[in-house]
C-alpha cells in the first residue's frame, strides 16, 4: 500500500472520529477498520443483516479488511451520514432509497404508495431492471449499491386513536421521511405531515411534537414508539426499501479484489436481511401487542383512493422508471 493511500485513509479515519465514531485504523500488519452507519438501533434485523455483511467482508478478504457496525445514529443523521458516505468519509452506510432522492428526485420512484402487492413484487422489482436502474442512478450520485433491505409495509401509529379511515387521520401530526412523497401521502390522507430524521422520533412523540408516525412494526417495537402511540392501524401505503450502500470514491480506492469481496459479501447479505426481516416481523406484532399495541386493519380501499392523487402526480417526475413498477 502506497503513502498516498495511507494517507487518504488516516485523513477520513480522522473525520469519522470527529463525528462521533471510533477513528479507522490502518497500521502495521493488522485491518483496515472501517464502518458501516445506520440511525436506528441495534436491537433492529437490518443491524443483525449488516454484523453478517461485516462478518463476511472480514471472511471474504481473509481479515485484510474489518467492519464496525455504528448503529443509533452515532455518526449522525440520515442525510449527513449519507453525504459523508458519499464523501468517503465512512465507508459504508444503509438508508432508506427515498432518502437518497436528495441526490436525485427519480430514486422517490421506490417511495410511491400502493405500487407493490408485497414482499415477493417489490423485491422481484428490486432484482430486475427498476433495481438495476435505481443503482446506476446511485452510482452516478457517488454511491455503490451493495444490497437492497425489504423493510415491510408502512403502516399510520398514533397517540390518539385507531384509524379506520382518512377521516380519523384529520387533525393528527405524523412523522414522515424527509423526502417529498413521503410528505405528500400524509398529507393527502389528511394528516398534517412533519419531516423529520429518524433519530429525533421517539423524543417528538414523548414531548408530543407529534401525535404518531408510519412504519413497519419491526421498528415500532425496536424504537420502542408503541409506549408512546399505541394505535396501529395497518394502512399498508408503502412497502419500505432501503439499501446498504458503499462510498465509490472510498471503494475505487481499494485494490479489485477487495472490491469484489465486497460485493460478493453484499449480495450475500440481501439473502440474509430478508431471512432475518421475516422472523423478526413476525415477532413483533406478537411484541406490540404483548405491550399494549392496539393493532388494527384500516380500510386499504379508502386510503387507496385518498393518496391516488399523489401518485398520478409523482409518477411523471420519474420518467421511464415509473414504467417498470409492477402495476404499469
Amino acid at each position: 500500500m502506497d503513502r498516498r493511500h495511507l494517507l487518504t485513509l488516516a485523513l477520513g479515519a480522522t473525520t469519522v472520529g470527529a463525528c462521533g465514531g471510533r477513528s479507522s485504523t490502518t497500521g502495521g500488519d493488522g485491518p483496515i477498520v472501517v464502518k458501516v452507519a445506520d440511525a436506528v438501533r441495534a436491537t433492529n434485523p437490518m443491524v443483525a443483516a449488516e454484523r453478517y455483511f461485516a462478518e463476511q467482508v472480514g471472511a471474504l478478504t481473509q481479515g485484510r479488511y474489518r467492519v464496525e457496525v455504528s448503529a443509533g445514529g452515532v455518526l449522525g443523521d440520515d442525510n449527513r451520514v449519507n453525504e459523508m458516505v458519499r464523501t468517503g468519509q465512512v465507508a459504508f452506510a444503509k438508508t432508506l432509497v427515498s432518502n437518497l432522492s436528495a441526490y436525485d428526485k427519480r430514486l422517490g420512484v421506490l417511495g410511491l404508495p400502493y405500487v407493490f402487492a408485497g414482499e415477493k413484487e417489490c423485491m422481484a422489482a428490486l432484482d430486475g431492471e427498476l433495481g438495476r436502474r435505481c443503482a446506476t442512478i446511485l452510482y452516478e450520485s457517488g454511491l455503490v449499491t451493495l444490497a437492497y433491505f425489504y423493510g415491510g409495509e408502512r403502516n399510520l401509529y398514533n397517540a390518539k386513536r385507531p384509524i379506520q379511515t382518512p377521516a380519523d387521520v384529520k387533525g393528527l401530526r405524523i412523522r414522515v421521511p424527509q423526502n417529498i412523497v413521503s410528505i405528500d401521502i400524509v398529507n393527502a390522507m389528511g394528516a398534517s405531515a412533519v419531516p423529520m430524521a429518524t433519530n429525533d422520533i421517539l423524543s417528538a412523540l414523548q414531548q408530543q411534537v407529534v401525535d404518531g408516525a408510519e412504519n413497519n412494526t419491526v421498528y415500532y417495537v425496536t424504537e420502542q414508539h408503541v409506549v408512546y402511540a399505541p394505535y396501529y392501524s395497518r394502512t399498508r401505503h408503502q412497502q419500505s426499501v432501503d439499501v446498504l450502500i458503499a462510498s465509490r470514491k472510498w471503494l475505487s480506492e481499494q485494490p479489485a479484489d477487495v472490491q469484489d469481496a465486497i460485493k460478493e459479501a453484499g449480495r450475500r447479505t440481501q439473502t440474509e436481511e430478508i431471512r432475518l426481516w421475516a422472523l423478526e416481523s413476525t415477532r413483533s406484532v406478537d411484541a406490540a401487542t404483548a405491550q399494549g399495541a392496539k393493532v388494527n386493519d384500516a380500510d386499504v380501499d379508502a386510503f387507496r383512493r385518498a393518496v391516488a392523487p399523489v401518485l398520478r402526480e409523482h409518477r411523471g417526475a420519474f420518467g421511464d422508471l415509473a414504467t417498470l413498477l409492477p402495476d404499469d
